[in-house]
């Protein structure tokens, strides 16, 4: 039986982050079970989403009591430390040790970018659940590779279209000046007709001072931030010091607003918008029993990160239980995760020819609980079944009908 690797996702059974000598070449090729092998930045700044993908993996895991499709399955996982010459090195080692079936990928673009090669090449499954390129989703599609995150232009397009609803005019995007600001700022203008000003900041900022007096002379209708990791947590900061807050609305990455990082921002969070495709107060049984047993296993609060690596879990156990189990038919077996027959956590999920996720983004408002803790409340809406657009440049065509609906014409 081949083996599957998730790639992105933390481990159940073992940790390959030790030189190649640790573990004996082909150790586990006799071995019956699935093996799922995890490829994920367990340490550094991605840390906490690498963790909490592996995680929600896990407790789904568990929760099909360590089976897929009645076959046991055996996890193995390595760190990428954030580097994507690592991250090479920790594929080619799994590759050597194991007889690999699928991958879950949970690394930077850079990263997903090195690796991606020698996985097709070797016929393997690539599950993406962190940051995945455009290019992947148009020409450069392969029927290898599935998206399970939120892609960029999803959560921008989204937002445009909210704003516009909103009947905004003007609005802010400040971001570091790299490339995520760029696409965060294409994708936006193809649904909102507005004005939008622009504020590149240089990376690594941690001084908000200058910008948000910029932004306070401009009064634009909203502010939307790109920055992420502590220069979000640094913006978000200042944003809340500055009394702007009650005057304009402000929407951030959900990346920023997860429950993990609210504490950090304390009141300053609060009345801070997000789009994302998830969110804990979604009220569908599965995603109240990934949340408890989340919390329970692990002692704190589940994210978007460990929603992902939930229903990575689900999908590979309803695409085995269509194949009874095999894994070596790969047409059988793409077929079955082609038709995403499990309940996602996000009330909805499918895959569009390109194998990017059809589903519906949420506009969260960040707001204090029974209990008074900060968490992140769904508002509306704001698109269902979102199908990425790139899907026109795919060369895979599996269904009649994959060419997304219009997007709202712009005001002349």
């Amino acid at each position: 039986m081949r083996r599957l690797v998730v790639a992105g996702m933390m481990a159940v059974t073992a940790v390959l982050a030790a030189p190649a000598a640790a573990m004996s070449p082909g150790a586990g090729a006799r071995d019956p079970s699935i093996v799922v092998g995890i490829i994920a930045t367990l340490t550094g700044p991605g840390a906490i989403a690498g963790q909490d993908m592996v995680d929600g993996f896990n407790v789904a895991l568990k929760q099909l009591g360590g089976r897929f499709a009645n076959q046991e399955v055996r996890v193995v996982v390595a760190d990428d430390k954030g580097s994507a010459d690592f991250a090479l090195q920790q594929v080619r080692r799994l590759m050597e040790r194991e007889r690999l079936d699928i991958v879950l990928t949970g690394t930077s673009p850079a990263a997903l970018a090195a690796i991606l090669r020698p996985l097709i090449a070797a016929r393997l499954f690539v599950f993406n659940l962190d940051g995945e390129p455009e290019s992947l989703a148009g020409a450069e599609c392969s029927s290898w590779v599935f998206d399970i995150g939120s892609p960029v232009n999803g959560l921008y397009e989204s937002l445009g279209i909210h704003l516009a609803a909103e009947k905004m005019q003007r609005i802010v995007l400040v971001g570091p000046d790299l490339p995520p600001l760029s696409e965060a700022e294409t994708a936006l203008r193809r649904t909102f007709s507005g004005a939008v000003k622009v504020l590149r900041v240089k990376p690594g900022s941690s001084l908000y001072r200058d910008e948000v007096e910029r932004i306070a002379a401009l009064r634009p209708d909203a502010v939307v931030s790109v920055l992420s990791g502590g220069m979000g947590v640094a913006f978000l900061r200042s944003w809340g010091e500055s009394g702007l807050k009650s005057d304009i609305p402000l929407y951030a990455l959900w990346r920023s607003l997860e429950r993990p990082v609210l504490p950090a921002l304390g009141d300053g969070a609060l009345d801070l918008f997000s789009i994302a495709t998830w969110s804990p107060d979604l009220d569908n049984p599965v995603n109240r029993r990934m949340q408890s047993d989340f919390d329970i296993e692990y002692g704190r609060p589940s994210t978007g990160w460990s929603a992902r690596g939930y229903d990575a879990a689900l999908l590979l156990d309803s695409a085995l239980r269509a194949t009874g189990g095999r894994t070596a038919d790969s047409d059988a077996l793409r077929a079955a995760i082609r038709k995403a027959e499990f309940t996602s956590v996000r009330g909805g999920f499918r895959f569009n020819v390109n194998h990017t996720p059809v589903q519906s983004y949420y506009l969260r408002k960040v707001v204090r609980d029974a209990k008074g803790r900060l968490t992140n409340e769904v508002r509306q809406v704001v698109v269902r079944d979102w199908r990425d657009r790139h899907s026109h440049g795919c060369p895979m065509h599996w269904e009649d009908e994959h060419a997304p609906p219009p997007l709202p014409a712009k005001k002349p």
